[in-house]
Parts: C-alpha cells; structure tokens; sequence
C-alpha cells in the first residue's frame, strides 16, 4: 500500500518518476544510511526524533495511526476477564505480555500497565495460551491471520476492548532532495484534500477486512499516551487518523 500511495502522490504532484523497489530486506538503519548515501531516495519507517533528525520526513503518517489499535490475543476461554472492562484502571488488573526489546512496551509501561517480557517473541503465544499474562496486544490489522496461525494453540481474540496509542509511520528522504519531499508532501496533502488518500486506504481489502472484522465502534476504547512519538506529530489533525466510526 505504502508503494501505491507514493504512487498516488507523485501523480497529484505532477511528479515523473521511476520507481524501483529494494530487492532485499533491510533494517532501518541500513535504510537510513542508503538513503543518506544517495543508493536509495526514500524510504518508510516509524516516526522518530532520530531519524528526523537525520533524513527529512514527510509527516503525514501513512497508515492514518493503524498500528496504534491494539486488540487482545487471549486464550480462548478468558474471555470473562475482560467483560466490562473500559477504563485503564481496570485494565491494570491484567497483564499484558510483549516482546522484551518491542516499542510497544515502553509504551503499555509508560502507561502504568504490567507487562511480562520474553526474549523470543513467538513464546508469546504459548505463554498466553498457558496463562502466563492475560492478553497479547497487537494491531488489529494482523491480529486475526495471527491467531488463524497458531490454531494449534487456544487462542482467540478478545471482543470488547481496544487499547489505541498514536503511532505514524513517515515517508523519508535526504535532506539534500527536497524536491522530492516537496512533490510528496504536496501530493499527499492533495489526496487527502480531495478523497483519494482514504478512497485508497480505506478501499484496501486488508484495511476493510481488518475494520470488518475488529468493529471498534462497538468496543470500549482505552487509549494512552505515546510519548516517543516526535513533539511535531501532527496529533491535532484529525483527517490524517484512523476514523474507527467510519462506515466502509
């Protein structure tokens, strides 16, 4: 999708493009660096004071803060545990369980939540199975094909909370290109204007699938503070984020 939006972008900007894709997976430090060293133009990653500090983003978070919706991967007979459950107070009864080194965790902790913290991220799912913690937070966007996955396993998702934090996720590009920050800042800002960027994203199946499928507006939505996020997150813009009310 992130390829499609660029896409997008340029063709609103009246931008001429070619575009090639990396043929390998690559951190995103080693992105970073391509991108410094002219080998790549741009690059998407999560929206941070170090890479703002080194690359120049185009702060429009492309995924409108999906990553931020979190619902719960629960074994499949708790689900008593959280029936009522809507407010932060009463979630800090539970504990949730996230990879140790996840940024995610500083985030539940920052929050005031218990979190247990393996090393290996896939014994997540066998401990919450086992009843080491109660839930499994993970963007609703992956949580289903996750839980389908591990059908070996008692697990099911939870159906009535949704734990929702800011999260972007940032086009960058060298500081020395900004005529190529300027074609896609201009062209996203366009296609948010005229409907297309969410005729797109939200027209994604695996978007429509995921909101099917989560029905947040039905949930009870505890949401916390993500204090790694950069001060100039444009928070206050409402058209950039996820509308969970939204009827697709």
């Amino acid at each position: 999708m992130v390829v499609d939006l660029m896409k997008l972008a340029f063709d609103k900007a009246n931008y001429s493009y070619e575009m090639n894709a990396a043929n390998e997976w690559l951190s995103v430090n080693r992105l970073k660096e391509e991108v410094k060293h002219g080998n790549m133009s741009v690059m998407w990653a999560g929206a941070s004071n170090e890479l703002q500090g080194e690359l120049e983003a185009v702060k429009i978070p492309l995924f409108k803060g999906l990553a931020g919706y979190r619902l719960f991967v629960i074994e499949k007979n708790a689900q008593h545990r959280f029936n009522g459950i809507n407010n932060l107070n009463q979630l800090k009864q539970l504990t949730a369980g996230l990879g140790r080194f996840w940024g995610d965790t500083q985030i539940l902790e920052t929050a005031g939540l218990e979190v247990v913290k393996p090393v290996k991220a896939e014994s997540l799912f066998y401990m919450v199975d086992g009843g080491r913690f109660d839930y499994l937070p993970l963007a609703m966007h992956e949580i289903w094909e996750v839980v389908e996955t591990h059908n070996d396993l008692n697990l099911a998702v939870e159906n009535g909370v949704v734990l929702q934090y800011p999260m972007a996720m940032y086009l960058y590009v060298d500081k020395n290109n900004p005529e190529l920050h300027r074609a896609l800042e201009r062209g996203l800002e366009t296609a948010i204007a005229d409907g297309s960027f969410d005729e797109m994203f939200y027209g994604s199946k695996v978007i429509s699938s995921a909101m099917a499928l989560a029905q947040i507006d039905r949930r009870n939505i505890i949401r916390i503070d993500n204090h790694s996020l950069p001060a100039d997150t444009p928070l206050s813009r409402k058209e950039l984020w996820l509308d969970p009310q939204r009827k697709l």
